[in-house]
């Protein structure tokens, strides 16, 4: 009996760092997603900013903070393996302007705050529930799907704004462009361009 008590003791013991080094990670991945809302806060909310700075800055958190690439290839579904190299390179710096150019000025004097209430973990992924409390209007619940690459920098996979995935939303509304256009991806990055230049 004692020598099962020592057993289980040590193992424990071994058991631990896991434990405290997982307990981290989540931790880790709650403040990643805050810290982001509040450098939006920060870098791109401000109204005192020209609207030069205020896409400058959002380019970088976006580029910095979410997995572009997957991004890139999730939202063209199908029509990413029927791509050339050049045609990607073409497709992802098209797609980035696109998301800059769309979502940059949203954030224009917005005031609100960015509380992350759990993080669970699944298949390597981390999903951290977010509740964003506008100042003038509903709460928001977000769910950030997240993970550590290979050199343990969190990177965004994507965002479920109440229960709706926006890369899902996204992709559903390319597809729709490719099929529509007589130039298929080609039309939807010429039309990605014109909204940028515009």
């Amino acid at each position: 009996m004692h020598n099962l008590r020592k057993f289980l003791s040590i193992l424990l013991l071994f058991s631990l760092p896991t434990i405290v080094t997982s307990d981290e990670k989540i931790e880790q991945s709650k403040f990643f997603v805050e810290n982001l809302g509040k450098e939006v806060v920060e870098k791109v909310s401000n109204i005192n900013l020209s609207e030069n700075q205020r896409t400058l800055n959002f380019r970088n958190l976006y580029l910095t903070a979410f997995d572009n690439y997957y991004i890139s290839r999730f939202v063209l579904g199908r029509y990413w393996k029927r791509l050339d190299s050049n045609m990607r390179k073409q497709f992802i710096e098209s797609f980035n302007n696109y998301i800059v150019a769309t979502y940059a000025p949203k954030f224009k004097g917005w005031e609100g705050t960015f509380k992350a209430v759990d993080s669970l973990i699944e298949n390597n992924y981390y999903n951290v529930k977010m509740h964003v409390l506008n100042k003038d209007g509903p709460t928001l619940r977000l769910m950030w799907k997240i993970y550590l690459d290979k050199n343990k920098n969190f990177k965004i996979l994507d965002v479920n704004i109440d229960g709706v995935s926006m890369l899902v939303t996204q992709r559903a509304e390319f597809l729709s462009v490719i099929k529509n256009n007589p130039k298929g991806v080609i039309g939807l990055i010429e039309a990605m361009d014109e909204k940028t230049s515009g």
